[in-house]
């Protein structure tokens, strides 16, 4: 017998017996990881104090995104209030990810804990669930050198503002479905982006104390009208803020006497309602205000938009209306949109 024999048959024989004993412990090899058909998540963020500046909660469901595609898999994401706390259904088995901030001396009890996703949070599973977090570890450090990992941590988390230093190539982290949904309604992008600044400084988590939620902080009635039925998700509430910004233009079209005036009423529709809007025009036309410039409407009809003689016409359906916030929100947006076309060209 040759050595290259000899060494052949010692290493089936070792073989045999490995599995042999493998046999005997009632052990077999393992099986690949399984990811489920769909994943429910929870952000927990609240206690972090820098998700007020940084865009934390749209960089944590950016990456549940780009897990869940990885594996073919359906996502359901939420947000907790600020008192309450998803632990409890993660050990009950009712969510399957919970997201919290990292903390150093984080201890808790009944579930896992990843690594940490760059020194901001970690992604917690149930205690039994360890096949689970292995391949969700090995996820995450497969994003950690990935060619993806530094342009879109430093849009999220460190060139998020735009109004700080000069110019720059992106404006935020959904550039792309601002520039798609601008075409839609034949808008320079740069104005749709400077409504959601305005609007929410880009935090899909925004939400005002009336209820109006997402990057364009749609009210709910709102948004359920323009089929949004997760207002954390960027591209549903892009779409639909864009189409909403589209039948705006459409309705005050020959009111405006150009494109920039039309904007404008949409724009003060968007912020004020269309009956408020309507209630302006309708006693602009008692006035024999020339409606084709905004800023008509600003001079001449707002100042009595709450007087008694005006009221008592039967021209104003919705009410008084002050229009200070309305008239400061058109202002403001051009003004934003003006810069953003200086620093992002």
């Amino acid at each position: 017998m040759t050595r290259k024999e000899s060494i052949a048959l010692a290493v089936t024989a070792l073989l045999i017996a490995c599995t042999g004993i493998a046999a005997l412990l009632g052990k077999s090899p393992e099986a690949p990881y399984e990811r489920p058909a769909h994943i429910r998540c929870v952000l927990e963020l609240a206690p972090l104090a820098d998700t007020s500046k940084a865009l934390v909660t749209g960089y944590q469901y950016e990456l549940l995104q780009r897990y869940a595609a990885g594996g073919g898999q359906t996502l359901d994401i939420r947000l907790t209030g600020r008192n309450r706390s998803y632990l409890d259904s993660l050990r009950a088995g009712a969510v399957d990810i919970v997201v919290v901030p990292f903390e150093d001396s984080l201890a808790v009890d009944s579930v896992l804990v990843s690594t940490p996703v760059d020194s901001l949070c970690l992604w917690m599973m149930r205690h039994d669930e360890h096949a689970g977090m292995r391949d969700l570890n090995d996820w995450i450090d497969a994003w950690h050198h990935s060619e993806d990992y530094a342009p879109v941590r430093a849009a999220y988390l460190k060139d998020y503002n735009p109004m700080r230093g000069g110019r720059r190539t992106q404006l935020s982290p959904y550039d792309s479905l601002i520039r798609a949904h601008a075409d839609t309604l034949g808008w320079d992008w740069h104005l749709l982006a400077a409504v959601i600044w305005q609007e929410s400084r880009f935090h899909i988590e925004a939400r005002s104390p009336r209820g109006a939620a997402g990057l364009m902080q749609m009210m709910p009635g709102t948004a359920e009208r323009y089929g949004v039925s997760d207002p954390l998700d960027p591209e549903m509430n892009i779409a639909a803020g864009a189409e909403l910004l589209g039948n705006l233009i459409r309705r005050y079209y020959k009111v405006g006497d150009n494109m920039t005036e039309r904007y404008k009423y949409a724009l003060a529709a968007y912020n004020a309602g269309v009956g408020r809007i309507d209630d302006c025009l309708r006693v602009a036309q008692l006035l024999g205000t020339d409606t084709g410039y905004w800023q008509n409407v600003v001079n001449q009809v707002l100042p009595r938009m709450q007087d008694e003689t005006t009221l008592a016409t039967g021209a104003v359906k919705v009410g008084p209306f002050r229009g200070e916030e309305t008239v400061f929100y058109v202002d403001n947006v051009i003004a934003i949109y003006e810069r953003f076309c200086r620093i992002c060209p």
